[in-house]
């Protein structure tokens, strides 16, 4: 096609004739050029993330964090609550994230990676991930001194909600390790899951295999504008290089600013046509808008369903009680919160509130108070809490025959069986007593203690909450009595103290990461 400039001197010269031949145009007030049309896509701002703590999307969502000195790697992440195929798929690909990530960390530290706690005061309740942490620089990332003592080295991930809209849940992660004056290795990792489809992919899913040709020849003619060409020329796009590269953006992909699909193009997108303009390769990431009608002929079903869930209320998965949520006390620090004798008049309120906290127990009931309270142990066991057996009404089990002690707790565990619905597969002896004989008649595992708070002595509500949360341990188990009304009103100190130093509540069974051991004693999870 002819350039500007050559239009113009034609004009000019048409011009030059006709006044020459003394014969002046005629011109027509109301004509106006035709419009040249807009390119496809356009250049725009990086879209902004989903801030959860400011939306109710917080709320359905299970924040995870860790924190390894040792190793040297610090985490958060989200997880999608409750259990389930559509759920469970996408919480082993972040799961396996992070894995990976600490994994790596730990080869490189030489120091096997172990959960691990903090002293009171490290801050670690917080939980969520931080708006807009994963688009910050890398040397940010590593030089944030919550990374630990040594003020950021090591590994560190973060998190981006940054799709929350109608069935579509999308989390960016970004893994960075190395410190912050030489980074070793930065990858981000931006996973989708429909929550109706059950399905789940990387971003680059979104798109169909021949979108790649047919996004790069748009980019190119929108880069081809800006570098000041008005050619209406069909652009090119070719080469394996750049396809890569195109490829590379494609897995960035997220909701638009006007309702289409954005994605971000790293430094070093060239093509021929721009080198002609003098532009040889883009200098810095640029972020791509693709319009909705120009992006639906390109998406897959996956990226159909992201385009209408855009602008629409969160409906994914709802939040359930914390004991129905994943943990995994092989990667985060766990510690149990257990409850003997009851149920009792005060039952009720703590099972508030944990719900309030979203915080699960082990409640170690006694048989003759299930049988009057039996609404109670229902309701522990529908808001996700563990029941166990204390036995019938609370004897020393060593002073009894073999007989006598699977007569007590026979009893009791049909009784919470069939309010529960639960295996009920642990006891718990009354005062800690058990001999080998004892267990031997119990046939099942004896769970003990690692923190006693002494709260049937009588304590002050300060001292129980202080006796809890310094003297968790990692795998730990706390012995608290829902008899004691302090012990109750303790209770959302406790969690927060615990949630501090990096500890999640867990249930007898989730602290044994599901695999209850078939007998012994047992005063902590190995």
């Amino acid at each position: 096609m002819t350039r500007p400039a050559g239009r113009g001197a034609l004009a000019l010269t048409v011009a030059a004739m006709l006044l020459l031949a003394g014969c002046a145009p005629v011109g027509d007030p109301r004509w106006t050029p035709p419009d040249w049309s807009a390119a496809t896509v356009r250049v725009v701002a990086e879209p902004d993330v989903v801030d959860v703590d400011a939306t109710a999307v917080a709320a359905s969502l299970t924040a995870q964090r860790i924190r390894n000195d040792a190793v040297g790697v610090q985490a958060r992440w989200s997880q999608l609550p409750g259990r389930g195929a559509v759920v469970d798929r996408f919480n082993d690909a972040v799961e396996a994230i992070v894995r990976d990530a600490v994994a790596a960390q730990s080869a490189t530290a030489g120091v096997a990676y172990r959960p691990a706690a903090h002293p009171e005061g490290a801050g670690l309740e917080d939980r969520t991930c931080v708006a807009g942490s994963t688009t910050r620089t890398a040397a940010e990332i590593l030089a944030d001194p919550a990374l630990g003592p040594d003020g950021g080295s090591g590994t560190a991930i973060v998190c981006d909600v940054v799709v929350a809209a109608g069935s579509i849940f999308a989390q960016r992660m970004r893994v960075v390790s190395g410190t912050a004056d030489a980074v070793a290795a930065d990858r981000i990792e931006l996973l989708y899951v429909d929550t109706v489809t059950g399905e789940v992919s990387p971003a680059s899913g979104l798109w169909q295999d021949d979108a790649l040709d047919a996004l790069g020849a748009d980019i190119v003619d929108a880069l081809r504008r800006d570098a000041g060409a008005l050619s209406l020329a069909t652009a090119t796009f070719e080469g394996d290089e750049q396809r890569e590269v195109l490829r590379t953006a494609l897995a960035t992909t997220v909701p638009g600013p006007d309702g289409g699909l954005a994605f971000t193009i790293p430094a070093g997108f060239r093509a021929p046509e721009l080198a002609s303009l003098g532009a040889a390769e883009t200098s810095e990431p640029l972020t791509v808008a693709v319009p909705p009608d120009r992006a639906a002929a390109l998406v897959t079903p996956l990226g159909s369903a992201v385009l209408a869930a855009v602008g629409q209320p969160y409906a994914g998965p709802p939040a359930v009680p914390a004991g129905f949520d994943r943990l995994d006390c092989a990667l985060v620090p766990c510690v149990a919160l257990t409850y003997d004798d009851g149920p009792t008049v005060h039952t009720p309120r703590l099972l508030d509130e944990l719900a309030e906290l979203r915080a699960s127990a082990t409640l170690y009931v006694l048989g003759q108070y299930a049988a009057g309270a039996p609404d109670t142990v229902r309701r522990a066991a529908v808001e996700g809490h563990e029941i166990g057996n204390h036995t019938w009404n609370h004897p020393s089990l060593p002073s009894l025959t073999a007989e006598q002690v699977r007569d007590q707790l026979g009893r009791t565990t049909t009784l919470l069986r069939s309010l529960s619905g639960q295996p009920v597969a642990t006891f718990r002896p009354p005062y800690g007593e058990f001999t080998a004989e004892v267990l031997a008649a119990a046939g099942e595992p004896a769970m003990i203690w690692t923190v006693d708070t002494r709260d049937w002595a009588g304590p002050a509500e300060s001292e129980i909450i202080a006796r809890s949360v310094e003297g968790a341990t990692v795998g730990g188990i706390i012995l608290l009595h829902d008899t004691q009304e302090r012990s109750v009103s303790a209770t959302p100190a406790i969690v927060s103290g615990l949630r501090d130093r990096g500890f999640s509540t867990a249930t007898i069974t989730q602290l044994f990461d599901g695999d209850l051991p078939a007998s012994g004693a047992w005063r902590a999870a190995p």
